[in-house]
């Protein structure tokens, strides 16, 4: 089993810690779904483990509505998303858009 370092992000409100976390999640399970349960992610409130979960799940629709357009039709948030984690990982962008 690979073990890999804890990240630790930390910095000042406002410089994108839960974006950079939701990429990084995203990253993880798109490339290997099944390790979906060994993430742990610890946030000091609730709301902030609630808005860490929306935000997760809303990059996941984002991404998602690509699904069925043509390259040239993709646009906005999912597409953002979409190239970050093409150009981070190995994974092609239809088989990114399909586990999404």
């Amino acid at each position: 089993m690979e073990t890999r370092p804890f990240l630790v992000y930390k910095s000042s409100a406002g410089s994108g810690k839960t974006y950079t976390l939701v990429k990084e999640y995203l990253k993880i399970i798109l490339q290997e779904p099944q390790k979906i349960r060994n993430i742990l992610a610890i946030t000091f409130t609730n709301a902030a483990a609630a808005e860490m979960k929306e935000r997760v799940i809303e990059a996941l629709g984002d991404i998602s509505a690509l699904a069925g357009k043509d390259e040239s039709q993709w646009k906005g948030k999912g597409k953002g998303l979409l190239d970050i984690i093409r150009n981070e990982t190995e994974l092609q962008p239809f088989e990114i858009i399909r586990r999404a």
